[in-house]
């Protein structure tokens, strides 16, 4: 069985050849890196800004399903390795839903009402979104359709904002236009 080790970087076999890297942060929550510039070492990473963020159940790195590319620098420093303070409780499915009620998971995993809807739409905007996976087997999918973008093309989601009843595609278009984005070209 593989170690559970935080601050490890992990390799995930997408779909159509990509690899993602992925680091394991406290709270089974997992950094995804932007695209890398450089080689697989300590240096790239340490140079690299995580593109988002996901939590998942640690079967995939117990199990080695995902392979441990590099060992973590200092798996007990929980600071160091820790997720980020906050993340948006967002889901582009219902937009509208999720900006009334402006939730925030809290490092200490527990959710609670955001300090203002500013500050939860400029967590959203910089992709700090907790996206929340009870099966590993689902987040290659996810990652082959947000990962380039991410989070203008998570957000925008046409498939949501063209399906339901024309009231349900005119708020989730409204709730765009509070988080700041064009929709002319979305209509």
């Amino acid at each position: 069985m593989a170690r559970y080790e935080l601050g490890a970087i992990y390799k995930m076999n997408g779909k159509n050849g990509i690899v993602y890297y992925v680091r394991l942060l406290t709270k089974d929550c997992y950094g995804v890196f932007a695209p890398l510039q450089g080689g697989l070492n300590d240096e790239t990473f340490s140079k690299t800004p995580y593109r988002l963020y996901f939590v998942c159940n640690s079967f995939p790195v117990k199990r080695g399903v995902w392979e441990k590319i590099l060992p973590s620098l200092d798996k007990t420093d929980i600071k160091r390795w820790k997720r980020p303070d906050r993340l948006a409780n967002f889901a582009n499915f219902n937009r509208k839903l999720f900006l009334e009620q402006c939730l925030v998971y809290h490092e200490d995993g527990n959710l609670y009402k955001c300090e203002s809807k500013e500050i939860f739409i400029k967590l959203v905007k910089s992709g700090m979104i907790s996206n929340i996976f009870n099966r590993h087997e689902n987040i290659p999918a996810f990652l082959m359709s947000y990962y380039e973008d991410y989070p203008n093309n998570y957000i925008i989601e046409k498939k949501f904002i063209h399906t339901g009843t024309s009231e349900y595609q005119k708020e989730q278009l409204e709730v765009l236009n509070e988080l700041g984005f064009d929709t002319k070209e979305l209509l």
